[in-house]
């Protein structure tokens, strides 16, 4: 029965919110806006829609059951079992995957400035790291830290894979087709959510309210405000 959701029982959702919620069901620790400050006096040189930190033994109901470990999105987030991941997030909502200027124009630093923030390099190989995500996205670095770029958007930018074929490109589609797997096939283990936010909950009431994914990604993507051709769902 392909049972669709009840539009009356949510209200508008916040893409950025869907992608926060997208990447802490990965397993990501987040600061959402974080915001990279001027040297002197003036106003805010840019913000990272997300800023995301994954450990590598990441595993979800190890200790409840060994042998049923919640699958991340491994494969469209070129997840690293070796790696410390930190990633960068540029969110569209109504535009192809990209990366804004503040994130690939070196002479403006602003990487530099993020990784001085959280503090996850030694001073002296912050200018090596920020190169290498300034150049191609990303830096692994002898620590065992990978620090990147990932781009989300209604759709894929072939530009964006011609010009750094490492970035990873989400899809809102690809996204909450994860979302609803996850919140459907654990419904159970993830009954009580009470002290997720307002927007964690009201995408947890829609995808209970969808017997299957199809209807839970239309509707989802109308309250988010995408624009979509409903023959691609």
């Amino acid at each position: 029965m392909n049972r669709a959701p009840q539009r009356a029982a949510t209200s508008r959702l916040d893409p950025e919110k869907i992608a926060y919620w997208y990447f802490r069901l990965n397993g990501f620790f987040q600061i959402e806006n974080f915001v990279v400050h001027p040297e002197r006096r003036g106003g805010q040189r840019t913000d990272a829609d997300l800023l995301a930190v994954r450990f590598p033994h990441r595993a979800e109901r190890l200790f409840d059951d060994p042998n049923d470990i919640m699958a991340d999105d491994e494969q469209r987030l070129a997840l690293s079992r070796n790696c410390i991941d930190v990633v960068i997030a540029e969110v569209k909502t109504n535009q192809p995957c990209t990366l804004n200027g503040p994130w690939t124009r070196q002479n403006r630093q602003n990487v530099h400035r993020v990784l001085a923030a959280i503090g996850c390099l030694p001073p002296d190989q912050i200018e090596q790291a920020a190169a290498g995500v300034y150049t191609a996205g990303v830096h692994v670095s002898e620590l065992g830290l990978r620090i990147r770029l990932v781009s989300v958007g209604r759709e894929r930018s072939e530009e964006l894979s011609a010009t750094y074929p490492n970035v990873p490109q989400l899809t809102w589609v690809e996204i909450l087709a994860f979302i609803w797997d996850r919140l459907h096939r654990y419904r159970q283990q993830k009954t009580q959510v009470d002290q997720w936010d307002a927007q964690g909950r009201r995408i947890k009431r829609l995808a209970d309210l969808s017997g299957q994914a199809e209807p839970f990604i239309g509707e989802a993507l109308h309250l988010m405000g995408v624009r979509y051709d409903r023959a691609t769902l």
